[in-house]
């Protein structure tokens, strides 16, 4: 029996209609079923293909801020960070010790100093002190006759027949701070000053201020056995002389 070939039976027609309808239907499974993030699997009879779709490093998801990245990435991120702190600590350092060297340039040469003084220094610097406070500094008017002076005038302590009389008075003064020396001017020695000074007489002079210390240095004054001890108040009425020189 001869076929039309322009009539198809029954079953070539379903077969067909069956093809066409699961064809859609893989298509549709790849737009539709899979997520954005999930591989997008293309299904072609005999043939399977697969796209992989990467994240972004921020993504905003729902109202939220998703980061996301490779783990070298984020070691090397981190490790960036840390090494700027460390510059910007050691800066600050420079900095503050810069600042510091302007304000205060010897603070390095007094922390040298600052060394633990050893015990037998610190005995020998306590005695000194303890000696200071016991002996009595010189008066402002013994500062006074003690400096130089441009005056021409000697102060006469005290005369005497005998030098003899004159040498413990001589010893005494000089104990005190004020040098004296015998002359004899005819048949009288004189004891007097070393040092020249203005008028004596006139209040506010050197001079002045010296024959003072000598009349109160006199009234202290304590003759040794066996010599003279010039009245009640020695010395008292010391003056003053030129001489020539």
């Amino acid at each position: 029996m001869v076929r039309n070939p322009k009539k198809k039976a029954l079953y070539e027609v379903i077969g067909r209609c069956g093809s066409k309808s699961g064809y859609g239907k893989g298509l549709e499974q790849i737009g539709m079923g899979k997520s954005a993030e999930e591989p997008v699997t293309t299904q072609i009879p005999g043939q399977t293909t697969r796209w992989s779709i990467k994240p972004r490093i921020i993504e905003f998801n729902a109202g939220r801020i998703e980061i996301s990245m490779p783990y070298q990435l984020a070691v090397a991120l981190l490790l960036g960070i840390i090494l700027l702190v460390l510059v910007v600590f050691r800066l600050g350092q420079l900095t503050y010790l810069n600042r510091q060297k302007a304000v205060n340039p010897d603070a390095k040469v007094s922390k040298t100093l600052e060394k633990p003084v050893p015990k037998a220094i610190t005995t020998i610097q306590q005695e000194a002190q303890t000696a200071e406070k016991t002996v009595p500094g010189p008066r402002a008017d013994e500062k006074v006759a003690m400096a130089e002076s441009k005056g021409s005038n000697r102060i006469v302590i005290q005369t005497h027949l005998l030098k003899t009389q004159l040498e413990p008075v001589k010893q005494y003064f000089a104990e005190k701070g004020i040098e004296t020396e015998i002359r004899k001017m005819g048949d009288i020695y004189y004891l007097i000053t070393t040092r020249k000074y203005e008028n004596p007489e006139k209040q506010g002079t050197d001079g002045y201020l010296a024959r003072q210390r000598i009349v109160e240095l006199g009234a202290q004054y304590k003759a040794p056995r066996g010599y003279l001890t010039f009245g009640d108040k020695p010395f008292h009425d010391a003056y003053g002389m030129k001489f020539d020189d």
